[in-house]
């Protein structure tokens, strides 16, 4: 996988960069800040201050993974913002196809909502970067401070929580 930070435009003022920035990344951080807020206007809100952030940060100009960096910032917001309302929001995808390559079971009628009720906001937001944003592990780690060893680790780990949710809940109907 190529990431986009090796073909990044050379931006000399920290203008420039903010407008790239918000030019390039905007839609993707707020459907990142919405898989996890799911709500449209915390999600509007929380990708405004993180671009906000961005731009009052002194190292703007030195930052050399501009995806990574601002996928950290929104992930930390987004939690922040959680733990600030004391409001535990599910994330539902639009894309179920994960959930049935994990389950090997394509009749599985158990609703996304329900699997991802069960899942800890981390283990959420590892699933939106790596399921729906394609992320690659390097990046997915870069933005958790962790190796993509780790971050690959943990991926695994939270498909077979997954997998063993669908499969208790397939237990639980019959």
């Amino acid at each position: 996988m190529h990431s986009k930070f090796f073909e990044q435009p050379i931006m000399e003022t920290k203008d420039d960069r903010m407008a790239y920035l918000l030019k390039e990344y905007y839609e993707k951080i707020y459907v990142y800040c919405f898989n996890i807020l799911r709500n449209a206007h915390d999600a509007e809100d929380a990708v405004q201050e993180v671009f906000i952030k961005a731009l009052q940060n002194n190292k703007l100009l030195h930052i050399e993974n501009y995806s990574a960096w601002l996928y950290k910032i929104a992930y930390h917001h987004c939690l922040n913002r959680i733990k600030r309302q004391s409001i535990i929001k599910f994330i539902s995808f639009e894309n179920t196809s994960m959930i049935q390559d994990v389950s090997n079971n394509p009749s599985m009628d158990m609703e996304l909502d329900e699997i991802m009720a069960q899942l800890k906001a981390k283990e959420r937001a590892l699933l939106v970067l790596r399921i729906i944003e394609d992320k690659d592990f390097a990046e997915i780690a870069l933005i958790f401070n962790i190796t993509p060893a780790t971050a690959r680790k943990r991926f695994e780990r939270v498909k077979l929580k997954v997998q063993k949710i669908i499969e208790r809940s397939s237990y639980d109907e019959k």
